[in-house]
Formats: C-alpha cells, structure tokens, sequence
C-alpha cells in the first residue's frame, strides 16, 4: 500500500505544519525564519510580532490624534490672545482718539475767542504772540483733529 519512505515525508510534513515558525533579525540586519527563537535575541512567533505592529500602529493614531487635539486648543489659544490683544489695542486707540477730539476742541474754543490775546511757545521756548494768521493756521489744526478724532 504505502512505501515507507512515503510515510517518512508525510510524517515530517505533519511535523513541520504544526510547528511554531520564528521571526528575528541578526546583528547584520538580516532576517532569518526558524522553528526556534535564537539565543542572543528575543523573536516571538509571527502572529505576536503582527499583534504588537497593530497595537504599535493604533498606539501611534493616539498619539497623532492627541497631538493634533493639543495642537488644534493652542491654535484656539493664540487667536482668543490675539483677539484680546487686538481689542485692548482698539479701546487705547479708542480712549487716545477721545482725548484728542476733546484737546481739539478745548483748543478750537479757545481760538475762536476774539477778544483774547493768545501766545504759544516756540522751538527755541520763547514766548511769542500769536498773530492773525497764525491764530487761522491753529484754528485749521484744531478742525482737522477734531474730525480726525471726533466720532460726531
């Protein structure tokens, strides 16, 4: 029936199919394959070795996506600050604008009183008295402050 050198080869291929196939990679970066795990280093059987990348790529999707949540609050971060910033740079530039329209105008009453004699300091800090047309430029100053800083 059977010759026995075929029950030798069936005998070894029933062996070898339910053997444990090793992974390992040698100091030379080689790769070998074997039924047993070499001494000097540690390899598993290759369903483990597939477990552990799984696990090592849904470890690294975590981390990516945990770094791209932190990423994302420091974005929402930095624009909320900027917008602080922006809106305390508006309302100085608000209060400055209403110092200067109410400067202005303070300025322009005070020109526009005739009867009053007016006199300014110059470069030098010399007192000098301000003439008619002197009193006109310092009018046309204090008009065009107030309606460049004047919100009427």
């Amino acid at each position: 029936m059977f010759r026995p050198g075929m029950i030798l080869v069936l005998s070894t291929l029933a062996t070898a199919a339910g053997a444990d196939v090793y992974k390992w990679t040698d100091a030379q970066g080689k790769v070998n394959y074997g039924d047993r795990p070499p001494s000097i280093t540690t390899a598993m059987p290759p369903n483990l070795q597939a477990s552990e990348a799984a696990e090592a790529r849904a470890s690294a999707a975590r981390r990516q996506a945990a770094d791209q949540a932190a990423r994302k609050r420091l974005e929402a971060a930095k624009a909320k600050e900027t917008e602080s910033r922006d809106q305390a740079t508006r309302a100085e530039e608000n209060q400055r604008r209403a110092e200067n329209c109410q400067r202005a105008r303070g300025n322009l009453e005070l020109l526009q009183r005739a009867h009053m004699r007016l006199t300014t300091v110059d470069a030098r800090g010399q007192s000098r008295v301000l003439d008619t047309a002197a009193r006109q430029t310092e009018v046309d100053r204090a008009q065009r402050m107030i309606s460049e800083n004047c919100a009427n």
